[in-house]
């Protein structure tokens, strides 16, 4: 079943339409996957956040040292 569909007007970098239409999809099915994608993924870092949060309440904060090694692996 197809989710309903509510026509909105967006203004969109000029390279971003460009890239968009270039490939062989339609820019509304792009945008709406691309939005879709973009609230998911807002989602999850919500609840990571919160339960971040409630391991800081339940064992305290990671130590400073700490948090800079993982850092310094991820860049």
């Amino acid at each position: 079943m197809t989710a309903a569909k509510r026509k909105v007007s967006v203004s969109l970098d000029a390279d971003l339409v460009e890239e968009l239409e270039a490939a062989d999809v339609a820019l509304s099915t792009q945008v709406n996957d691309a939005v879709r994608d973009a609230l998911a993924r807002r989602g999850r870092q919500r609840l990571l956040g919160e339960l971040l949060a409630e391991l800081d309440r339940e064992h305290g904060p990671v130590p400073q040292k700490l948090v800079a090694k993982y850092e310094s692996l991820l860049s």
